[in-house]
Formats: C-alpha cells, structure tokens, sequence
C-alpha cells in the first residue's frame, strides 16, 4: 500500500514533491543551514535528481517525501520516509528551513508522516541522527521513537530510534 499523495495537519499541507518543487527544495538544499547529507547541494541539477528519485520511488515502493507548506502557502520544508540504513524498513526523514525552526513544524509533519507509514502496512519506522543533533532527537521522542541501539560509522555515532505499530505517536 502506498502512502497518500497529500497530508493535511492544522498548520501544515504535505504534498509528494517532485520536480515542479525544484526552486524552493534546491533553495532549501543550497543553504548554509542544510543538515541532511553532506551540506549544501550547489547545483540545481542534483537537488532535479534528488527530486525525480523520490518521486520514481514513491511510485515504486510507496514511501513518499513531502514538502511542507504552511497555511499561507510559504514552502516549510521537508519531511518523508525512504529505505536507508534499516534495510526494508522504511527510515523517516524531515528538514526544516533555517528560518522557520523552532516551532514545532518538523514534530507535527513527522508525526503525520510515520501515522501514514503505518497506515501503508510498515510495522517499523526508524530515525537515525547523530547524538549532537538535540533538536531532531527530540523531534522524533516526542513522536513516540524509542533509541533501540548506537552504532558507529565513518562521521561518528549514529543513534537508530524505532517506532513499532502500536507506540504512542
């Protein structure tokens, strides 16, 4: 079962990105506060290829990756899940702009987000991040994420947190 198009909180809409999305996800991607990966992403080029492959595997394997817009349409961020470091399992990811953190919008769509990974038919959702990285820990806790183990890897630790069908979002 694949993951819904759109998403709607009281403050948020969740729409599938895909390439239409480029200039305000590559203007995300091309900050100096962009935490996902290996930094800023200087070409739009790659943030186009970043784009096509989310929308080809959400219709591949129905994970989606969404943009975030607030009520009055401003571009918020990102928040999706995707298959990384936990296999077949999916692994939930969100990134909020530079500006508009600390108010809760990156919790509120990860929360949306792993309800609707469930409802899919995923039994487990996973978060990794980084031990220094307070802000998405407590992003994902107040989700209902459990820290399940820590592992090393070529930039340090990395802490695996696990949300099961059934914990408390």
């Amino acid at each position: 079962m694949a993951m819904p198009e759109a998403l709607q909180t009281k403050r948020l809409s969740l729409r599938v990105l895909g390439p239409a999305d480029i200039d305000v996800v590559h203007a995300l991607f091309s900050s100096s506060g962009h935490t996902i990966g290996d930094g800023p992403v200087s070409e739009s080029a790659l943030t186009l290829v970043w784009l096509e492959r989310r929308k080809r595997l959400h219709e591949e394997n129905g994970l989606a990756w969404y943009g975030l817009w607030d009520r009055d349409e401003n571009f918020v961020g990102t928040c999706g899940a995707l298959l990384g470091r936990c296999g077949e399992e999916p692994e939930i990811g969100y990134e909020i702009a530079l500006s508009r953190r600390g108010h809760g919008f990156a919790s509120e769509a990860a929360g949306l987000v792993t309800h609707a990974c469930h409802a899919a038919g995923h039994a487990q959702i996973w978060a990794t991040i980084r031990p220094a990285n307070i802000a998405s820990v407590r992003t994902v806790q107040a989700n209902g994420y459990v820290l399940i183990r820590s592992e090393p890897d070529a930039k340090g630790v990395l802490d695996y947190y696990r949300h099961a069908t059934g914990d408390t979002l």
